[in-house]
This record gives structure tokens, C-alpha cells and sequence, in this order.
């Protein structure tokens, strides 16, 4: 099919993603199959993003009703060990129990309903510092002061409100309503694809926090689709193949993208860049590929895609002990990103996860998160998991050296989340206008949206 036809026909006018695996000389696993969903072209209202009253009809209808990963289990070790997390004036104490297993109770007293725990600590108990009444680590009342006071309750009539909490490889989500499905139903196939690229044995290397002043979907929207890198991220043009990514919706709450690394890129094929020139631009831009401590020499009749691929694996094998010689190229080397709708965003393959949550704070304020996930040595001990380094608003991504090159990148991506904003709120009522295929992820996350306001 040529070009011509490709873009008449509705398909990226450049080779797709499956035949790019076709020609990699290691197979990919059979879940990198296509799953494609038409969800049509209708615009999306612009206040959706700005209304204040769906803003709160969000809040009553979908954000209280779904998963949010919280923290990881290694996070909270030891018994008594207790994170706090907070969405749109909710807390939730999640807390290592005594036997091993983990809890979450809402933040809150039941006497005077005042917050029992202000940041994340390791307890003993839960002590109100209004009155005194104390509650254990498994949620029941242990201390009343004046219990004589309150004829009306037994030592079993108030025990701390409890929150659903499921966790899976290590990740520790919560969700306040208790007649949700379980975790592991709502994000499948994740759970089995991700124990492919060895989730569980994966640790939190960085965590850094940014207030965007911009709604939340604005900045998720900035993340599920690849039309953005030809304006902002210009320096990825000439080595990411965006338009030949895939787009897929697994699930109702789970979709992704798998955009190849390392190929040539559909409109820019009259720039001449052969192999050489294209890894020299893999390593200006930082690409995590390649080791920019080691002089690039590509071998006679090697592709800059293969050497890329076969790059990630020495690394892997150097830092890790993890043999993934087998593994395909696809799979140590592209982005590969899933999303948990509806705020948490995370990249598989074997090269550091990225991860990415959004917590609104008003209709047109966000809490962005960047997390690392990176594969622990085989045989040492497991690394510590990175705390919060919380940026100010007008601090660059870059202040954050646990980011490496992806500083830059995040400075780019925020640098459209405020202004996009502002024209959102100049639309009124007006319709945004968004592509078919490769928008689709954008459209799913409206979908659902619209899908629990219904309920």
C-alpha cells in the first residue's frame, strides 16, 4: 500500500508498529498484538476541562469510585509503618499491620472528626490530639478517656472507617468505595504483561512532584498520545518513529501506546539521517539507549535500532544480573506506555518504568507526579525506594537530577499545560477536535469519564 493510500484509508502514512516488529530479529511477545478501538471523531467539549460543576460532578462520581495507587509496599515495611494519601480533601491511612498484611482507614476521628495523623510516620497507634481517644493498627477503638461518658457506644462501636486496599507487584492502590470490582479484574491484562518485564522485582529510584496549573486531564492528555513530539520535543524527530506508534484500549480502564526508538521516521525521510547520524542524535538528546560515558560505533551492517536494543541489554545485564539477550528489541528498547484510568500512567519494558500520577487539586490545578521504577540487582539487596522531592511552581523539572534527561523533556511538556488552559477556558462551550487514531487514548479517557458520571 502506498503512502497516498494509507492516508486516504485512515492509517499512518508510514510502515506501522507490527510491521517494524516484523523485522527486528528477535520475536515480541504475543500480547504486543494489535487491540484496537474505533471511538469515532466527535469533539469533546472544551468544559470539561473548566467547568467548575463537572469539575464536582467528577469528584462525587468517578474519582471516589476508582483505584489510586497510593504507595509502594516497600514504602511501608515494618509493622506500624503508615502513609498518608490524600485526594480532593480525603485521607487515607494506609498502614502495615502486625501479622504482615496492609490496611487503609479514612483519616478522621470518629468522636470529633478531627485528622488522627498528619504526615506519614511509623505508629503505634492512632492517638487523636483533640481529645485522646486512641485507635490501633487494625482499626479498632483501644482507649476512650471518658468512656464513662458515653453510655451510648461499646468498645466495638467505633472502630476507624475502613477503605478498600488491594496491591499488586509491590503497588499498594486504595479505593474509597467498597463495592468497587478488585483491583487486579480492573486493570487486567496489566498484572500479566508486566510480570514479563519483571515488575515486582522493581524499585522506586525517583519520585518528584510539580503543581500545574492546569486540569488534571490537560496534563494526563499531554502523556497518551504522540501528535505532540514533532513541535515539543523537537530534538526526538529524527529517531522516534511517533508516527508509526500503536494505540491500544485493552480495557475499559486500561489502554497504551508502544512507539518505536531507533527508526526512521516517516516525514522527515528526506533529511538523509543514516544510522550513524541517527544514534549521534539519540545521544544529544539523552536518549536512554545509549551509555553517553562510551563512544558510539556502529558495526558494519548493524542497524542504529539493533545496536540501541542490544546497548539496553548490556546495561540491564551490568546493573542488574538480569539476562534479556532473548528478549526483543521492542522490549528493552520502545516506549511502551499503559495508563490506569483514570490518573496513573506507568511505561514497561526493561529500561526504568516511567510512571506518572495526577491528583487534581481544583477544577484547574493539578499535582503532577514523575516516578522511576527500576529493575533491582538480581542477587544484592533491594535499594530503598526514592522520597517525594516536591518542586516549586515556578522550579524547572530539571532541578531534579534524579531525572537525568528527562528533565528537559517534562519542562517541554509543562511548558503547554498552563497555556492550554488558558485556551480551553477562551472556548466556552466550543468542541475540541481530535484525531481518530492516534487521539484514541484521549478520547477513552473522556469515555470513561462520561461512563461513571453516567452511574
Amino acid at each position: 500500500m502506498t503512502v497516498h493510500q494509507k492516508i486516504r484509508m485512515g492509517e499512518p502514512p508510514v510502515v506501522s508498529y507490527q510491521e517494524l516488529l516484523a523485522m527486528d530479529p528477535r520475536p515480541s511477545p504475543a500480547f504486543f498484538a494489535p487491540s484496537p478501538l474505533d471511538l469515532g471523531t466527535q469533539p469533546i467539549p472544551a468544559s470539561n476541562y473548566t467547568s467548575k460543576e463537572f469539575f464536582e460532578r467528577e469528584k462525587e462520581k468517578m474519582w471516589f469510585r476508582t483505584w489510586q495507587y497510593a504507595c509502594g509496599e516497600d514504602e511501608i515495611p515494618d509493622s506500624g509503618d503508615t502513609h498518608v494519601y490524600e485526594l480532593l480533601g480525603q485521607q487515607v491511612i494506609v498502614v502495615r499491620q502486625a501479622d504482615g498484611s496492609i490496611r487503609a482507614f479514612k483519616n478522621i476521628c470518629r468522636h470529633r472528626g478531627r485528622k488522627l495523623v498528619n504526615h506519614s510516620a511509623c505508629k503505634t497507634s492512632f492517638r487523636c490530639a483533640y481529645h485522646g481517644l486512641t485507635w490501633g493498627l487494625d482499626g479498632k477503638l483501644i482507649e476512650n478517656p471518658f468512656a464513662w461518658d458515653f453510655p451510648q457506644l461499646g468498645s466495638d462501636d467505633i472502630p476507624l472507617f475502613t477503605v478498600r486496599c488491594e496491591t499488586w507487584a509491590g503497588i499498594i492502590f486504595i479505593n474509597l468505595d467498597p463495592d468497587a470490582r478488585p483491583l487486579l479484574e480492573v486493570i487486567a491484562p496489566m498484572p500479566e504483561h508486566f510480570a514479563h518485564w519483571e515488575m515486582a522485582n522493581c524499585y522506586k529510584s525517583a519520585h518528584v512532584g510539580k503543581v500545574v496549573n492546569a486540569n488534571w486531564k490537560v496534563c494526563a492528555e499531554a502523556f497518551i498520545e504522540p501528535h505532540h513530539v514533532i513541535c515539543t520535543h523537537p530534538e526526538y524527530n529524527l529517531f522516534s518513529g511517533y508516527d508509526s506508534t500503536q494505540h491500544d484500549i485493552l480495557s475499559d480502564h486500561v489502554s497504551r501506546f508502544m512507539s518505536p526508538t531507533g527508526v526512521t521516521p516517516g516525514p522527515f525521510l528526506d533529511r538523509g539521517i543514516d544510522d550513524n547520524r541517527r544514534l549521534e542524535l539519540m545521544l544529544a538528546a539523552g536518549n536512554r539507549a545509549l551509555d553517553p560515558s562510551k563512544k558510539v560505533e556502529l558495526p558494519e551492517g548493524m542497524s542504529s535500532r539493533t545496536f540501541s536494543a542490544e546497548s539496553v541489554r548490556q546495561m540491564v545485564a551490568a546493573r542488574t544480573g538480569y539476562d534479556i539477550s532473548e528478549n526483543s528489541d521492542a522490549d528493552v528498547l520502545d516506549g511502551i506506555a499503559y495508563d490506569i484510568f483514570p490518573n496513573f500512567h506507568m511505561w514497561g519494558g526493561f529500561k526504568d518504568k516511567i510512571s506518572y500520577r495526577f491528583r487534581p487539586i481544583t477544577h484547574n490545578t493539578t499535582l503532577m507526579e514523575v516516578f522511576l521504577f527500576t529493575l533491582a540487582p538480581k542477587d544484592g539487596p533491594r535499594p530503598k525506594p526514592a522520597e517525594l522531592r516536591m518542586l516549586s511552581e515556578d522550579e524547572s523539572w530539571t532541578n531534579a537530577p534524579e531525572l537525568g534527561a528527562l528533565g528537559p523533556v517534562y519542562d517541554q511538556d509543562s511548558s503547554n499545560m498552563g497555556p492550554v488552559q488558558v485556551g480551553l477556558e477562551a472556548m466556552g462551550d466550543e468542541g475540541l477536535q481530535l484525531s481518530r487514531y492516534m487521539e484514541v487514548r484521549v478520547r477513552n479517557l473522556h469515555r470513561m469519564v462520561d461512563e461513571y458520571m453516567r452511574r
